[in-house]
């Protein structure tokens, strides 16, 4: 019978090996060539076609890019109109105060409001072009315009008030307290309640002529038509019958008190007077007579020295 037991020990090189100190090196592997199809796996085939497709898309579009943005347009504008024009955020309501010269519809219109304030909607509304709108007015010196959360519109407007009839070069304007023009006036009788000015830079000084006239005796209401500026410092005083009142730059309102108290005015009517001189308070007025009337002057003078 055959034993069976561990193989033998190797106690020694095969046959055919080498006895040597070293270890045997492995064989070398061959580099070989990868083949075709390793090279165009789906990562890399998405990594070349990336590119492609992407001036493609491109090309698409630009070719049809009119196209795309007038519909992109139409839709987005519809949708604003829908926003827009909902009811609830039109404008409800219109309150104005302040206002006296300009009506309702002006001033509305001024602001780019049609008749129906509904029609317009609050989201459409500027409030600061609205205002710079109005104040760009000649009747218009401020003007506040607020729009409320519920729709309501506020317009508070602060006028400019006429205040005389400015005769200059360019014509009759009215003007206001401060002296700026407003508007054009058709003549000196457009606005009779009105004092009438007449003279460069006439206009600066309309708040002084304003209260002369003011302060001025009670019998001289009415019976002065203008007043002249003369030489940016005193004024001259026209009455209706055409009779040139000179009047001082010092206390003017004396000098018209002196006229109304020794009645000139009517002692100097039946005479050719075209002017009196009332600038010398402790002298005689001094008579300017038309021409070829200057033998009257020593009559009229003797009549005026009598007055106390």
């Amino acid at each position: 019978m055959r034993q069976v037991g561990p193989p033998p020990l190797d106690t020694g090189p095969r046959e055919g090996q080498r006895k040597t100190g070293h270890k045997a090196k492995k064989p070398s592997k061959k580099r070989r060539t990868p083949r075709i199809g390793k090279l165009f796996t789906k990562r890399r085939l998405a990594t070349l076609w990336l590119p492609v497709v992407f001036f493609g898309a491109a090309a698409v579009i630009a070719a049809n890019w009119n196209s795309i943005r007038d519909t992109t347009t139409e839709r987005a504008d519809a949708l604003r109109e829908a926003v827009i024009d909902r009811p609830e955020f039109a404008i409800s309501s219109l309150d104005i105060r302040g206002h006296s010269q300009l009506s309702v519809h002006e001033i509305a219109a001024i602001m780019g409001l049609k008749p129906g304030v509904q029609s317009l909607s609050s989201l459409q509304f500027n409030p600061q072009v609205a205002r710079d709108a109005l104040v760009a007015n000649a009747w218009v010196a401020d003007a506040s315009v607020a729009l409320d959360p519920a729709g309501a519109l506020h317009v508070k407007i602060e006028e400019r008030i006429p205040y005389a009839v400015w005769r200059s070069d360019d014509g009759y304007l009215l003007i206001d307290a401060e002296g700026v023009p407003i508007v054009p006036a058709s003549g000196p009788d457009d606005r009779r309640d009105l004092p009438l000015i007449i003279g460069k830079r006439a206009n600066e000084a309309a708040e002084e002529a304003r209260n002369l006239l003011l302060t001025a005796p009670r019998v001289l209401e009415g019976h002065i038509l203008a007043l002249v500026r003369r030489s940016g410092r005193r004024w001259d005083a026209i009455t209706r019958e055409g009779l040139v009142l000179k009047l001082p730059a010092i206390d003017p309102r004396a000098a018209l008190k002196r006229y109304a108290d020794q009645r000139i005015a009517e002692r100097v009517r039946r005479y050719a007077v075209t002017g009196v001189d009332l600038r010398r308070p402790d002298e005689p007025p001094v008579i300017r007579l038309e021409s070829g009337v200057a033998e009257m002057r020593t009559n009229m003078m003797r009549s005026l020295r009598k007055i106390d």
